[in-house]
């Protein structure tokens, strides 16, 4: 589908972002390991003319094989958080004013793009240079879209313990001739070279499960 900007294709240094990623999403710096989040998957939508974005974080615990001394502890890492706002900036600003750990997204495997952002074409254009901006997430992250991103990401820690990993594992764990991702380097060279937003595969839920169309070319 077209931007419908009606501006000159983009510049070439919108490719070299493909080794970027989404700066409202902050960068891990020197702080150690265990004082940080690990998002596995992130969403991005709109809703009420703000954007909302979601992290899926790691349940270090349970990938550590730590779970049980957390719980008698009385620890638990958050595994998932919502923020809302009118600029990636100001949720990036209330991420770390309620946050305790440091966002680290060099695991991230996953980024889930919602309907109505995608519907929106000056809104998209301005996620599109977000990206541009920082150098965080890998070229070859999943992307996907979905219709409600609430219910997709709520599966975080609850039906999957990684909603990243999951989505992750639709590829994975096939052969390519069965499914074909749109990684971010996908994705940013059609936008960089033709003004289009490439289709994406979808992500459908039910009954606490999820599901992914639009498998292969």
């Amino acid at each position: 589908m077209r931007t419908g900007s009606g501006r000159k294709k983009k510049s070439k240094k919108y490719v070299l972002c493909l080794l970027g990623s989404l700066v409202l999403l902050a960068g891990c710096g020197g702080t150690e390991p265990e004082k940080r989040a690990y998002p596995l998957a992130v969403s991005v939508d709109l809703e009420e003319g703000q954007y909302v974005v979601a992290y899926a974080m790691a349940n270090l615990p349970l990938m550590t094989g730590q779970n049980k001394d957390q719980e008698e502890g009385g620890e638990e890492q958050n595994t998932g958080s919502v923020f809302r706002g009118n600029s990636f900036g100001e949720i990036r600003q209330k991420y770390e004013a309620s946050q305790e750990y440091m966002l680290d997204l060099g695991h991230v495997k996953a980024l889930i793009l919602g309907e109505t952002l995608l519907a929106d074409p000056g809104r998209r254009e301005e996620l599109m240079e977000e990206i541009g901006k920082s150098m965080v997430l890998g070229k070859n992250l999943y992307l996907f879209r979905t219709a409600s991103t609430e219910e997709v990401m709520e599966q975080n820690g609850k039906e999957k313990d990684s909603i990243g990993e999951f989505l992750a594992g639709f590829y994975e764990n096939r052969t390519a001739e069965e499914r074909r991702p749109v990684t971010l380097e996908d994705f940013f060279y059609t936008w960089a070279n033709t003004e289009e937003i490439r289709e994406l595969p979808e992500l459908l839920c039910a009954e606490g499960q999820i599901y992914l169309t639009g498998l292969s070319e």
